[in-house]
């Protein structure tokens, strides 16, 4: 079978000639150097060539899929054209750095479509086939997965669609069979009650994990985002985190305070592996601390697990502001939000850092008046116990 460098390689002779590239599709080369694609097939005893177009406009896939379908129409035995897996390599390489989740993503389509269909052609793939791989998922409550997978399988036959190996996408209306999924936000408690989540995180976490929170809590970074810091990134001014570290792939600057500068230096101080670029370091001198070590602390101990996860610290600190008149834009910027159209993001590129300055100092004395109720509700608590015993 020819491949597209082949093609391009072939060059004109004092006679047309002709390469069969696979069983009733052929390639004419003209003396001019014209090249084309010809249909070839046999009817009661006759042999018939028909020409289906040029190449390159229609490129080798194409000229694949055409034949194929034309195979179908008159009854003959089809050969191979273009697969789903084929589908999805054109997919991977138009979205591979374009979208943030791609490599989840791709492992997920591979695991649960690919690996199942990828050898069929994408004319035969039809929605019950769909239907009946998202099934096993379905029975195990995975909703969500469904949800992505549906819309990326989705999105890969309309690519096919618009690059001309189909003619339409049998998967327009597929996601409308299962049913939405529900929206769990991650678990989070009021600000309010924060002294009581610090005096139970005061009694009952080692030191690597309570300051690991206490800085998650001030920064309100994203878990993966904390453990990235490296303590070259310091300054006085603020922690500059580079736009590749940060989910919204923009650079985030988060404004010094001297509760954070405490905390930073705590950190240093506690750090077994002290030649670690990493202020929170694993114990491999080039790796950090996992990002979900804080998220299996918390989950083993019964007064966190189902109530609070590292990630709704950041919800506490977004509902402190709101509820504090903390200006939308400013207080989303806290969180390394993008907000506002693709319009408005193309003529605002700041990140409100002044604004933050002024901020962060009154979420921090928050944190630490908070900090000081847990410590003496942790006193009336010993107290407490004395006088019972």
């Amino acid at each position: 079978m020819l491949t597209p460098k082949e093609i391009r390689a072939l060059k004109p002779k004092s006679k047309r000639y002709q390469i069969t590239d696979s069983p009733g599709l052929a390639l004419r080369v003209q003396v001019s150097g014209v090249k084309s694609w010809v249909f070839r097939f046999s009817r009661n005893g006759r042999v018939t060539d028909q020409t289906i177009g040029h190449w390159p406009e229609i490129s080798l896939l194409q000229a694949r899929a055409i034949v194929r379908k034309k195979q179908r129409e008159l009854e003959i035995e089809p050969t191979g054209s273009f697969t789903v897996r084929d589908a999805f390599k054109f997919w991977c390489s138009k979205k591979k750095g374009r979208i943030l989740s791609y490599r989840d993503e791709r492992l997920r389509l591979e695991k649960y479509v690919i690996s199942k269909i990828g050898s069929r052609q994408l004319d035969s793939v039809t929605p019950p086939m769909i239907i009946r791989l998202m099934e096993p998922l379905e029975e195990e409550g995975k909703a969500s997965t469904i949800k992505r997978l549906l819309m990326r399988t989705r999105e890969i036959f309309d690519m096919t669609v618009n690059a001309g190996y189909l003619s339409s996408n049998p998967l327009s209306k597929i996601t409308k069979v299962f049913p939405v999924p529900t929206v769990t936000h991650m678990p989070a408690v009021d600000w309010k009650e924060l002294p009581i989540v610090l005096s139970q995180l005061e009694k009952l976490a080692p030191q690597k994990y309570r300051v690991l929170f206490y800085f998650s809590l001030a920064t309100l970074l994203r878990p993966k985002e904390v453990i990235s810091i490296r303590t070259e990134w310091i300054t006085e001014e603020a922690i500059t985190i580079p736009a590749e570290k940060m989910k919204m792939k923009r650079i985030h600057r988060v404004p010094m305070t001297p509760y954070l500068v405490s905390l930073i230096e705590e950190a240093k101080n506690i750090r077994k592996n002290k030649r670690s670029p990493y202020l929170f370091p694993a114990s491999s001198a080039n790796k950090p601390i996992s990002s979900q070590a804080l998220a299996k602390w918390m989950h083993e101990q019964k007064e966190f697990s189902g109530r609070l996860v590292p990630h709704g610290l950041r919800t506490i600190g977004r509902s402190w502001f709101a509820d504090h008149e903390i200006p939308f834009e400013v207080a989303e910027a806290c969180l390394a939000h993008v907000v506002g159209s693709q319009v408005v993001r193309a003529y605002q590129r700041g990140d409100y850092f002044a604004a933050r300055q002024k901020i962060l100092p009154k979420w921090h004395e928050y944190i630490q008046h908070c900090a000081q109720c847990a410590k003496v509700l942790n006193g009336h608590s010993d107290n407490s116990r004395a006088e019972t015993t």
